[in-house]
């Protein structure tokens, strides 16, 4: 059974401007949203393939209770399912009210059941979100939310010591590839981001915090996909 869970945002009155705009750039594309990343095939930038396969590398669980944070139009559901046809639940979170509308739409069409989806900022994600998950999943998400390490800090609650976490995103280019960082910065911002949000080095960070089982880049090192498993000790 699908449930919708509207959480009031009224009340975040810090929220910043970035976050705003996050949300107002989404707002405008959720209905060309497939569109425009399907256009960036066009660049070599293949994400549908990218978090296809990302997806399909995680380790077998038995009924796992999964999260999902930037759950957008719902485009990891359908490899989600697949690789875990027995989860017990699906948790997806997102900003913006329009993606959540067009998730519940193929949710309903493809009549899956155990999805819950909820509107909320992924910073206060247990404001939102309670109990432990098997296995906690961004793809394209991290890189356009101000303060993204508040979000790190908050999946660790939702953490234990065996459960899977998943980062599929995009940061800055290194080495002599760092001339061509504007370009990607330019892309970044059409589907929200921003030069702060896009220079944080969450994968760095995040390889820090939690226990690393891979690590992987691609696209010559513009994006990358990383693997963990529990916290490090010294972040308990």
């Amino acid at each position: 059974m699908l449930r919708i869970t509207c959480c009031t945002l009224m009340e975040e009155s810090n929220m910043t401007s970035t976050s705003e705009g996050v949300r107002h750039v989404y707002s405008k594309s959720a209905q060309r949203y497939d569109i425009l990343l399907q256009s960036y095939k066009v660049l070599g930038v293949n994400l549908e393939k990218w978090r296809k396969e990302a997806i399909s590398r995680l380790p077998q669980l038995s009924q796992p209770r999964i999260l999902e944070i930037g759950i957008g139009t719902g485009k990891n559901l359908p490899h989600l399912i697949s690789q875990f046809p027995d989860y017990i639940e699906i948790v997806g979170l997102d900003y913006t009210p329009e993606m959540i509308v067009r998730c519940r739409h193929q949710v309903n069409k493809q009549r899956w059941d155990n999805i819950r989806l909820k509107l909320g900022d992924a910073r206060k994600l247990t404001k939102y979100v309670e109990g432990e998950f098997d296995l906690i999943i961004s793809t394209y998400s991290l890189s356009i939310i101000p303060d993204s390490p508040k979000v790190l800090n908050e999946m660790k609650q939702l953490m234990s010591s065996e459960t899977y976490l998943l980062l599929l995103d995009c940061q800055k280019f290194k080495g002599l590839l760092r001339i061509y960082n504007p370009l990607a910065i330019l892309l970044s911002t059409r589907l929200g981001g921003s030069n702060e949000t896009y220079s944080v080095p969450i994968s760095g960070i995040a390889n820090s915090m939690f226990n690393s089982v891979y690590r992987h880049t691609l696209y010559s090192g513009l994006f990358y996909e990383d693997l963990y498993q529990g916290i490090k000790s010294s972040q308990k």
